[in-house]
């Protein structure tokens, strides 16, 4: 990014502040960024440093598309692309690259079925393709004769790392400060306010604001957990992905290999083009939901890495499948994979989000928001574009 970032750190506790954002991952950076255009005082607070590795926002690249098997999720996606465009202009920062994308499995699978009518219910254009299609348009790939492709061009690859900087460095300049390396220690209501108490460095902080807004990824319910009373049923757990050495360069460029999801039974496979590494794609699976610990060192998964070098073998041609490194992240997955979006229900100056289940970081920049305009809106207020009934928090309380 090129930013002078020492500048960024310092602190004033005698500020007053209309919002603090807790979380600086791809939910916190969104909603401090629409917040600080909006014209709200933001503190944005981060225990570790922007785009670091621990969490569930970074990398080189996440997918962002159209093609969803929710009809919901599916009518946001003009907007969220818009909102994605409008950061690229106001920044002069790339971070959106279209790739058209695939979706194989078999005719009757149920996401290309689902993902079938939610585009023909709302009018986004597709084509569905047979394995004999797939073979002659895109050689790529190797499917089995029964399977078939569902073609959405409004398919890509968002610069994961590059758009939370960009929406931090976007927030600072409409006047947002950004903290890091501080630990949020409690949150407490206080009056119609919030007082929030942090450490930074052995030093504790107490700040004052009018709303609070908790974005912690896997560490989040280390936040609500006292604040509510009760845990939420969030599951932080391991995920990974893997890169892969390509023989025929030109055959996976951008414009000629599409972003790829296989859904194989409880198998589901994700690629990209080369984007990241020149001469190398990026492969991943999605791992088993096995519970972690988000403050140990993440380990490489060996029997899944061996998993997916096997679905590689099966189903990209020309690609060695002896993985060259592998990356980890993690995930904050609810019981139905669905988002937590609400106010606290008894002090809903307390805004918190969480769940995101992987599948969140496309939608960041419209789930940020949401949430500052739940942040500005009179308590228990939802009219908000990118706000669903079923994010509510009764939804899975106890």
């Amino acid at each position: 990014m090129g930013q002078n970032q020492a500048s960024l750190h310092q602190t004033n506790s005698n500020q007053p502040f209309d919002v603090v954002v807790v979380g600086a991952g791809a939910m916190g950076s969104a909603t401090a960024y629409h917040l600080a255009q909006d014209g709200q005082r933001v503190l944005l607070l981060e225990q570790f440093q922007v785009g670091h590795l621990r969490g569930s926002s970074h990398g080189g690249s996440r997918i962002i598309r159209y093609t969803h098997e929710d009809v919901d999720f599916t009518r946001w996606m003009p907007a969220t692309f818009a909102l994605w465009r409008r950061l690229e202009q106001e920044s002069g920062q790339s971070l959106m690259q279209l790739t058209n994308g695939l979706y194989f499995g078999l005719g009757n699978d149920p996401f290309l079925t689902s993902a079938q009518q939610a585009l023909h219910t709302l009018g986004f254009p597709y084509r569905l393709l047979t394995a004999s299609d797939v073979h002659r348009e895109f050689p790529q790939f190797q499917l089995d004769d029964e399977w078939v492709a569902l073609e959405q061009t409004e398919t890509g690859i968002l610069a994961a790392t590059r758009c939370v900087q960009t929406m931090v460095a976007q927030a600072i300049q409409h006047g947002a400060t950004l903290q890091e390396s501080c630990k949020v220690r409690a949150i407490q209501a206080a009056g119609e306010g919030v007082v929030i108490r942090y450490a930074t460095h052995g030093a504790e902080t107490e700040v004052y604001a009018k709303r609070v807004v908790i974005t912690a990824g896997p560490w989040v319910n280390q936040l609500l957990d006292p604040l509510l009373g009760y845990g939420l049923p969030l599951t932080p757990t391991h995920q990974q992905v893997a890169y892969f050495r390509v023989e025929e360069p030109a055959l996976y460029a951008i414009g000629r290999c599409p972003i790829h999801i296989f859904f194989d039974g409880n198998l589901g496979a994700y690629g990209f083009p080369i984007y990241e590494k020149p001469g190398y794609v990026k492969v991943a699976i999605e791992l088993a939901n096995i519970s972690i610990d988000p403050d140990q060192p993440a380990a490489i998964d060996q029997s899944a890495l061996q998993q997916l070098s096997a679905e590689v073998a099966k189903r990209l041609v020309g690609v060695d499948p002896e993985p060259h490194g592998a990356e980890s992240c993690r995930y904050t997955e609810t019981p139905n994979r669905d988002f937590i979006v609400d106010y606290h229900p008894e002090h809903p100056q307390i805004i918190f989000a969480t769940g995101f289940s992987g599948r969140g970081f496309k939608h960041s920049i419209a789930i940020g928001r949401a949430l500052a305009d739940m942040a500005q809106s009179e308590p228990g207020v939802y009219h908000q574009e990118f706000w669903l009934p079923r994010f509510a928090l009764n939804v899975f309380a106890p």
